[in-house]
């Protein structure tokens, strides 16, 4: 008995696959009209057999975000009646409805509609690929002829909302319950009519709002004259202004230039006539510069210097108006005061315990508005200088979380997969502003801009990310395998970096883009050399952590002094780069087969300690590192000097560490505000404990140094001192041969 005929489909693709009755009619049945899908015929004249599940017809597409819910509703009410009027329309003018079932196949799309969709999809495609594919051929992107003007034309291809406009923008992903709208339009007509017949709905809610107001209680903020009365002279802050731009502003992202310079000025003729939120963000970036700009006799309050307490203290103030906006109502300049505090932090060394939760917490707070999603994608009523101004804040709090993931030793909040907004633009600050209407073609990489960084800075963020997951996850592993893949692919970003000329480029832009690539360099070959294992096949991965590690000290030790202080307040690469050039020397005087100029080396290192030293002198921070790198460089010389004593050698280190802590205490000063009443009682109370180390010591005998052996309860002889050291004694750990 042959194969059983199947019976011709007749019905649409679409009603047949949803297995609902379909009425048959040409060229888009009533079901597909209502429903806003594309409605197809199988055409047997082109091909056998039946439709698959793969000949579905294409995934209906959303409609743009609106901003509120009955301008919503109204979209969706007016999209029905005009599909019902149409369908009217259609059964007027035929005649035989028995006639539906005897057709051709439906009618060939115009070319035109055919090329509009193949740019709609690719640019889906793009967003979807755009941490791995050049984005080069996509840059006229805030107006991609495939995005029609049409207020209610289908644009997108997903179950997510982007509602708003500006940064006044809430991200709602698909298992949020607005997204039912997009499947459910007989709810958006039904509330619609609602509205209609029930005007006192409308009054009652607007009379709720009026009396809420009333009731709730009025907030005091910082008012306009104490923000005033806090920002330096002018002769000062304009140092701090021209050494945030120089550092900061070439490296992350957070400021226009322009718009940020045009109130600056305007705020010098006319103070009082500022926005408040312009002087929080004028104090903030003079809170990120002020403690390392020697302006100033050195002076401190306990632990801290004059000019880093008077910074927190700044910090303070504007965390306080913060946390009285509105997120509701957020603006472009309260967001960019979201950033700058964390970045004011970090500068000030506030809280570095809590930088991780911190800076997570900032990439969340991006995410719900939106930030992590491209905009021309989802939303056309962001313009397109807010929508530049997302991209780079977007990637700056990229590098905020995974600096702090990585500082922290945990793996980043996001992958590569997690966001699809597009690079910012390799573009000058002047190039665009608010009256913008099309963006300017970017530039090529070899012409700096104070975006180079950060664009270049994504081109190898997949990358880096994959290294921070396998170097920090609890179940995976990197093997010397896995290492050579990564530092191929590490250096083949770091020989792509551009050598500019401009002057700019070379105070934070270029050394931070080399920074960038060999920490990471360092970190993959760190678990390696950590084996112990001496064998041929592991000598590549001593010497590139050995390279790394010379590099990032070689870096710190050409930059402006106060530049290299900035980085080591964001970084904690030149602390883990001294500690491995340590180990390094320490291990090629047992192995003899790294051979390197020692004397060069142990110059480097000492340098790279006095930068961790001249933080100290200006923050009063910093010194758990400092003690460490210290420490390691003392051990490292009772190696090369095996005839010095090991008692004299542990005084040197003694009396470096107490000439730095007398030196604070010869400096301090009463606290201002009369908060800190008692804290230089306190200090010098337990100074004698430092301080004594700096005297002769008895003859005693000293144990034997072993290579980064743990010292025990030594470690803490300065415990109640001025210095912090309240982290953990990373010698002291059963597992401490991984930080040789």
């Amino acid at each position: 008995m042959g194969q059983k005929r199947r019976r011709l489909a007749l019905s649409c693709v679409a009603c047949r696959r949803r297995k609902v009755k379909c009425d048959r009619t040409y060229p888009t049945c009533v079901r597909c009209q209502k429903g806003g899908v594309s409605c197809d015929y199988v055409s047997y004249t082109a091909k056998d057999g039946l439709p698959t599940p793969s000949d579905e017809s294409p995934h209906q597409q959303r409609e743009s975000s609106v901003a509120s819910w009955t301008e919503e509703a109204n979209v969706w009410y007016h999209r029905s009646k005009e599909r019902d009027s149409n369908v009217r329309t259609q059964e007027d003018v035929t005649p035989n409805p028995a006639s539906s079932t005897q057709r051709g196949p439906p009618q060939t799309k115009s070319i035109q509609d055919l090329h509009e969709r193949i740019l709609e999809l690719e640019t889906h495609l793009v967003a979807r690929a755009s941490h791995s594919l050049s984005t080069e051929r996509f840059k006229g992107r805030p107006n991609l002829p495939s995005l029609s003007s049409d207020k209610t034309a289908l644009q997108d291809f997903e179950r997510s909302l982007l509602r708003g406009q500006g940064f006044k923008t809430q991200y709602m992903g698909p298992s949020h319950g607005a997204s039912l709208l997009l499947q459910f339009e007989e709810l958006s007509g039904f509330v619609k009519d609602i509205l209609h017949r029930l005007p006192t709905l409308q009054r009652a809610r607007s009379d709720w709002k009026q009396k809420r107001r009333e009731i709730k209680p009025s907030i005091v903020l910082p008012d306009h004259e104490t923000l005033l009365s806090l920002i330096p002279d002018q002769a000062t802050t304009d140092k701090l202004v021209q050494l945030y731009f120089e550092v900061l502003e070439t490296t992350f992202r957070v400021l226009h230039a322009p718009t940020f310079f045009r109130s600056y000025k305007e705020f010098w003729v006319a103070s009082h006539e500022s926005p408040t939120a312009f002087l929080v963000q004028l104090l903030l970036v003079c809170a990120a510069a002020n403690a390392v700009l020697s302006n100033k006799p050195a002076a401190f309050v306990g632990p801290s210097s004059v000019q880093r307490d008077t910074a927190t203290k700044w910090i303070e103030v504007c965390e306080t108006w913060l946390d009285l906006q509105s997120q509701k109502h957020m603006t472009l300049e309260v967001f960019q005061v979201q950033v700058l505090i964390t970045v004011a932090k970090k500068m000030n060394c506030v809280k570095l315990k809590r930088a991780w939760t911190v800076a997570g917490y900032l990439l969340r707070l991006a995410m719900a508005i939106g930030l992590h999603r491209e905009p021309t994608f989802l939303n056309k009523r962001i313009s397109p200088f807010d929508q530049e101004m997302r991209r780079r804040l977007w990637f700056t709090i990229l590098e905020l979380e995974i600096q702090a993931s990585l500082d922290r030793g945990m793996c980043a909040s996001l992958g590569p997969l997690d966001w699809d907004c597009l690079a910012p633009l390799n573009i000058h600050d002047e190039d665009f502003d608010q009256t913008t209407d099309k963006m300017p073609p970017p530039r090529p990489m070899t012409e700096f801009t104070r975006t180079s960084f950060l664009c270049l800075a994504q081109r190898h963020l997949p990358l880096r990310l994959e290294v921070l997951s396998r170097i920090n996850s609890v179940r995976t592993c990197i093997d010397s395998d896995n290492a050579l893949d990564l530092d191929q692919r590490l250096r083949q970003y770091l020989d792509d970096i551009p050598h500019w000329t401009d002057s700019l480029a070379k105070i934070a832009s270029q050394p931070m883009s080399q920074l960038l690539l060999h920490e990471f360099l360092l970190q993959i070959h760190q678990p390696i050399v950590a084996q112990g294992d001496l064998q041929a096949r592991l000598f590549f991965s001593r010497l590139a952590r050995q390279d790394a590690a010379l590099s990032t000290v070689r870096i710190y030790t050409e930059l402006r002094p106060n530049t290299a202080v900035m980085l080591t307040n964001l970084r904690d690469d030149l602390f883990r780069a001294l500690l491995a050039l340590c180990s390094v020397m320490i291990i090629s005087l047992e192995s003899k087969d790294l051979k390197h100029d020692r004397n060069a080396t142990l110059t480097l290192i000492e340098r790279g300690v006095d930068i961790m030293e001249n933080r100290i002198r200006l923050l009063g921070q910093g010194f758990h590192s400092y003690w460490l790198t210290s420490s390691a460089l003392g051990l490292l010389h009772s190696k090369l000097s095996p005839e010095r004593l090991p008692e004299a050698l542990a005084q040197e280190t003694a009396d470096r560490v107490a000439g730095l802590h007398r030196y604070m205490m010869e400096l301090q000063v009463n606290p201002v505000d009369g908060l800190g009443d008692g804290v230089e009682e306190a200090a010098m109370n337990t100074a004698n404990t430092l301080v004594g180390m700096s005297g002769q010591l008895p003859n005693v005998a000293m144990p034997e140094l072993e290579q980064f052996a743990p010292i025990g309860a030594q470690f803490n002889a300065f415990s109640d001192t001025l210095f912090d050291f309240d982290m953990t004694d990373i010698w002291g750990l059963p597992n401490y041969q991984q930080f040789a």
